[in-house]
């Protein structure tokens, strides 16, 4: 049985975790509501700055962990903007890390309170994401894939994970498999960094846009004031994530033969966690992703 965010909380005292890792905690331990797959407790070290205590609980947490921690590893080394990994420990059995705190809030968010800022943080989300593409994925990556990714469908949608077979699928760039305005950060109208790498790989360009294009397309935004307005904007941030990636790559790759798998990928993952307390995506989600993945969603 998998526990919900809410019953593992309560057992994890993190002001013992961080000082039994040689941490001096300054301040208050803020617990850090809003991920899915994690929970997030924000603090301060003796020098005044912010850091994150991040312990990973779904099934497949020593997996998700270990991945996350050699992505950040590698973005440090090629000067990718993401948090730094400072310290790796389990508590309670559950994988964890103390990572640095990355400035600003996420785009989403920045786009509700400051409505002026879509253009700009969707061209800059589609620049970065090129950027990203760009690069070598870490050596250890390139193990099992592309098989280590495509394979992770929801059941019942395994044929599109084979059939992605026909498009001669690249393990050359790096990619991030959940790039969306929730884990990029901005402030002061630039991307300070991107967060939640637990499902990087070594994998193709495509799989990584169809992600985020079903992404933007589909997925619920977060309660708030604005709830409305942004999800008309949904065509106007996906017109300028486009743009942004054509201008620092030159083109944008046909990713639309890969939005069916893309949606049934979403789709194994939401499914874990909808319906939870903790997590704000409506069962209605399902739907839509469902749509697309059988073929019914636009091309």
């Amino acid at each position: 049985m998998t526990l919900a965010d809410t019953e593992i909380a309560p057992e994890i005292d993190p002001l013992s975790v961080l000082r039994s890792l040689g941490f001096v905690v300054a301040g208050e331990i803020v617990r850090i509501r809003g991920g899915w797959d994690t929970l997030i407790w924000r603090f301060q070290n003796e020098a005044g700055e912010s850091r994150s205590l991040r312990v990973y609980w779904l099934p497949d947490r020593e997996e998700s962990s270990h991945k996350e921690i050699a992505a950040l590893r590698h973005c440090e080394a090629v000067g990718f903007p993401a948090p730094r990994v400072e310290s790796v420990c389990h508590i309670n059995d559950l994988p964890a890390a103390v990572l640095s705190w990355v400035p600003g809030r996420p785009v989403l968010t920045d786009v509700e309170r400051k409505p002026w800022n879509l253009g700009r943080l969707s061209h800059l989300m589609g620049a970065t994401q090129a950027r990203l593409h760009s690069l070598n994925p870490p050596q250890e990556f390139q193990h099992g894939a592309p098989d280590s990714w495509t394979g992770l469908v929801q059941p019942g949608y395994e044929r599109l994970a084979e059939e992605l077979g026909v498009f001669g699928l690249s393990t050359s760039a790096f990619i991030h498999m959940d790039f969306h305005p929730l884990n990029i950060l901005a402030e002061n109208g630039q991307l300070t960094g991107v967060v939640d790498w637990a499902g990087a790989a070594a994998g193709d360009p495509r799989a990584d846009l169809a992600r985020t294009d079903v992404t933007l397309e589909t997925a619920p935004i977060p309660p708030g004031p604005l709830r409305p307005v942004l999800a008309v904007l949904r065509r106007l941030m996906l017109r300028g994530w486009r743009e942004g990636y054509r201008s620092e790559a030159g083109s944008i790759p046909d990713y639309r033969p890969f939005r069916r798998w893309a949606a049934a990928s979403l789709l194994r993952e939401v499914s874990r966690v909808v319906g939870r307390p903790e997590v704000w995506a409506e069962p209605e989600y399902l739907g839509r992703l469902h749509s697309i993945a059988g073929g019914e969603g636009p091309a």
